[in-house]
């Protein structure tokens, strides 16, 4: 799979996430939070079955760093 299509699936994950979060009221930020988190990571678990959490953050910092470097 293209890196481009798995950030669109992690894009599409962190919005899910956040229209379900904030569609209810919380307790406290941190149970807000937490629920985000397991909305998001379920998402992609159900997206992107081959891959790993680590695969995925390893995407991600490859960009971070390159975009790092074009701007030193």
């Amino acid at each position: 799979m293209r890196k481009e299509d798995i950030r669109t699936i992690v894009e599409a994950a962190c919005e899910t996430a956040d229209s379900i979060v904030g569609a209810r009221a919380w307790k406290t930020e941190e149970d807000a939070s937490a629920m985000h988190d397991v909305i998001f990571w379920e998402v992609l678990a159900k997206q992107l079955p081959d891959y790993s959490v680590a695969e995925v953050l390893a995407l991600f910092d490859e960009q971070g760093q390159s975009k790092g470097n074009r701007t030193a």
